[in-house]
């Protein structure tokens, strides 16, 4: 049987066992060993779904250690990279060379320095170039809003919310 179906089951047992007419529940033997053998059913499902919980969490686990541990060996190799080819650099003299597998080879490039923020903003914002310039949008802190919300006041669009949160340790 399926969670759903014991559930469902359950509550039939329970119709059954409430007199409609006074609200007394009834002493049915029989209906009380099946709601018995339904509730070790339901206990029997929910212990397996925790267990598959449980497995994801360690192999979530096991995928993010891998994956820490490929970012370094990947860090690893780039560093690597860069310190070749400082030496390749070094050694070329910034001239084309020919090694046999491969060819150190220069080429021009161009890149912006920006050593200033503050100043070089200010007179893009002034010369009338937004588009150079990157203004983040304002973003709500929750943890702050809450204190207010605590003091008593009224803030449209945010609300307190009562939830309930479910853990398996």
């Amino acid at each position: 049987m399926k969670l759903y179906e014991v559930n469902q089951a359950i509550e039939d047992i329970f119709e059954q066992l409430v007199d409609p007419d006074t609200g007394e529940v009834l002493a049915d033997e029989a209906l009380m060993a099946q709601l018995e053998d339904l509730q070790l059913e339901r206990n029997r499902i929910l212990e397996y779904l925790a267990k598959l919980v449980l497995n994801t969490r360690a192999q979530a686990a096991s995928l993010k250690e891998e994956e820490r541990r490929l970012k370094e060996r990947r860090a690893m190799l780039e560093r690597k990279d860069e310190r070749l080819m400082s030496i390749l650099d070094r050694e070329c003299h910034g001239e084309k060379t020919d090694c046999g597998v491969a060819t150190v080879c220069y080429r021009k490039t161009t890149k912006v320095d920006v050593s200033d923020d503050a100043s070089a903003i200010s007179w893009l914002i002034e010369n009338g170039h937004p588009q150079c310039y990157k203004v983040p949008a304002p973003e709500i802190s929750k943890t702050e809003v809450k204190k207010l919300l605590a003091t008593g006041a009224e803030i449209p669009g945010v609300a307190l919310v009562q939830d309930y949160s479910c853990s398996l340790r």
